[in-house]
């Protein structure tokens, strides 16, 4: 895992302190994703995965696992452009080629700070594939917001000490 680190100035007691945070590159930091695929063969076949989709850019990518048995493996790449989608989805453990598909992509247009679901609808002539996550999900390593710190020329290093007079 590739991280980033972020020097902090803390102030203790007048005394300047350097930490470093690690962060999480974005296109390491996986996201939650849950996927619905319905095919369409001899029968109809629908099949739950989940599992972290890694962002690099524009584009998606990961390996969900089957929902059921845990085994079954779906490795989905998608391109997003605005509210478009298109994604090569494949069944790792049939050994296929994979299938193209286009669709929607869609976030909540008034997100609130517990609720802001993000979806994608993807479609060909004969798969539909659903992927949904929650996208206000906390980060396993989120970084320090800023401006929670003050900054150090605002510190004074005899702030908190009686004077003798």
């Amino acid at each position: 895992m590739k991280l980033l680190v972020e020097p902090t100035l803390i102030a203790v007691t007048g005394l300047l302190v350097l930490l470093s945070v690690p962060l999480a590159t974005p296109a390491e930091a996986g996201q939650e994703w849950e996927l619905i695929s319905v095919t369409r063969g001899a029968t109809w076949e629908v099949n739950q995965a989940k599992g972290a989709l890694k962002q690099n850019g524009a584009v998606l990518e990961g390996v969900l696992r089957d929902k059921a048995d845990g085994k079954a493996d779906y490795q989905i790449r998608i391109k997003l452009n605005g509210e478009h989608a298109e994604a090569t989805f494949r069944f790792i453990s049939e050994n296929d080629a994979g299938t193209t598909l286009t669709g929607i992509y869609k976030k909540a247009p008034k997100p609130t700070d517990k609720h802001c679901p993000e979806q994608i609808q993807l479609m060909n002539s004969f798969q539909y594939i659903g992927l949904a996550r929650d996208a206000c999900e906390p980060s396993p390593i989120a970084p320090r917001p800023r401006g929670t710190l003050p900054e150090p020329t605002q510190l004074k290093p005899d702030a908190g000490k009686e004077t003798s007079g």
